[in-house]
């Protein structure tokens, strides 16, 4: 890729994460802030759930939501449908990782 613009960071470990009630049980959901990239388009994301534990019994967390050039959201549920709430990713160190590339 030429002439490419890349970014990456993360979100702070346990912060930053909100209710989110689906269908099926009680999620989270966080925003991720991209500003700093200053991208003038929508660039790729790619996006990670990480942290200090119980990120394998989650499903959602590399999935990019309502992506902007500023930023994008990323809702996480567990797999067998327990609820999770803030609390609960912050005491497990959640964060996402993510890259973004503006060609």
């Amino acid at each position: 890729m030429q002439n490419g613009k890349f970014l990456s960071g993360r979100t702070a470990p346990g912060e930053g994460w909100q209710n989110y009630p689906d269908r099926n049980g009680d999620g989270v959901y966080i925003d991720v802030d991209t500003s700093a990239g200053e991208f003038t388009d929508t660039p790729a994301y790619i996006a990670a759930l990480t942290g200090d534990d119980r990120m394998w019994m989650t499903t959602g967390g590399n999935t990019v939501y309502a992506a902007t050039p500023t930023g994008f959201r990323i809702y996480v549920r567990r797999v067998d449908r327990q609820p999770i709430d803030p609390e609960y990713a912050a005491k497990n160190g959640w964060h996402i990782a993510w890259i973004a590339a503006e060609t």
